[in-house]
């Protein structure tokens, strides 16, 4: 061992130095300049000059003349490095200055092949930056910035086999829409269903709401999996509070401008719901599967436009005692079911 590591701190042999340095040498084509000592005159030229200068530079002539990009900075008080300066179109060269004893040096060494390279790897960093931003904003529209700042620090630990945890469901959706969509022209419906979009999934975001999906003219979101100070159901029912008000702040503008006024309605449930990534590795997306998730869909097909239905559990987690009507509905496929309705117009908060 010891006489094996003997030999590896042996100096490289001359024939292999000879031609590293040879190699060195043919790649970056150097050229020198030697410079009257604390001066700028030039006193030799040496190594491939044509490479970099269009005629020979003068012996006995101002170094600057033949260089301008060195204007002003001779006479040399130090050593010093220019690098990547561009002295002719394409042409990328590192320029070393060294004092001597009785002279002083100028090396130019290409290096073109290395800039463009660099060049090469800046502009596809660019371009990740930028399809990188592209993709945050196209991911904040759809599932809002905080659950993109979470999943991009780590925070979301859904596991992709699923996991059991409380939530609170949120369906909402445009009433007489399908009438409204097959009476206008598309490009009418498509404008109309974004206004009402905006509406619809900026409450839901602005309260740690998660878009599970976009059903045509209506949304699915869950709140629970996204830490918040309230509770999941609070920040449901605000969410649907705030859906509702802001539909009925975009119809008064409707109105005005003589437009077709639209409805929504709101259903709300809360319960044990298993959360995970559905699909294969091609695609994948997040989704809630559990009871009450089926009954928050039927509360929102059986709620007038401008109410909130909630479930038994829901209006007993809230927080705050709301003003809310207690009824009985027979939800298909769930059957009969007790249920809470709150009022937007009757309230106005």
């Amino acid at each position: 061992m010891s006489e094996r590591l003997h030999h590896s701190c042996h100096a490289m042999p001359e024939i292999l130095a000879k031609r590293l340095t040879l190699n060195a040498t043919q790649r970056f084509q150097p050229a020198w300049l030697q410079l009257t000592k604390g001066g700028s005159d030039i006193l030799t030229v040496g190594g491939a000059w044509q490479h970099y200068f269009d005629v020979s530079p003068r012996l006995g002539t101002d170094v600057s003349e033949a260089c301008e990009v060195l204007l002003g900075m001779l006479p040399l008080v130090d050593d010093f490095e220019l690098s990547q300066i561009q002295l002719v179109d394409g042409q990328y060269t590192d320029v070393i200055a060294l004092c001597d004893h009785d002279s002083d040096w100028l090396l130019f060494c290409d290096v073109s092949e290395e800039t463009e390279k660099f060049q090469k790897y800046q502009q596809i960093s660019n371009d990740l930056l930028l399809l990188q931003g592209q993709h945050q904003r196209t991911l904040n529209r759809y599932v809002g910035s905080e659950v993109v700042r979470r999943d991009a620090e780590g925070g979301l630990s859904i596991k992709a086999k699923g996991e059991r945890r409380v939530i609170s469901t949120l369906f909402t959706d445009i009433r007489g829409f399908t009438p409204f969509n097959e009476s206008q022209d598309a490009q009418v419906v498509i404008e109309t269903l974004n206004e009402y979009m905006t509406c619809m999934l900026d409450p839901i975001l602005n309260q740690a709401g998660m878009i599970d999906k976009i059903t045509g003219d209506g949304a699915m979101a869950v709140f629970g999996v996204l830490d918040s100070e309230h509770g999941c159901i609070d920040d449901a029912f605000v969410a649907g509070k705030q859906i509702l008000k802001a539909v009925q702040t975009l119809n008064e503008q409707r109105q005005k401008q003589g437009l077709e006024q639209l409805g929504v309605g709101v259903g709300i449930a809360s319960g044990e719901a298993v959360l995970g990534m559905l699909g294969t590795h091609h695609r994948r997306c997040f989704t809630a599967i559990g009871p009450h998730v089926n009954r928050a869909a039927r509360l929102e097909s059986n709620a007038p436009a401008g109410d909130i239905l909630l479930d038994r559990d829901s209006y007993l987690a809230l927080h705050q005692p709301i003003d809310c009507l207690p009824m009985s509905l027979n939800l298909k496929g769930i059957g009969d079911t007790c249920v809470y309705v709150w009022h937007h117009k009757k309230t106005n908060t």
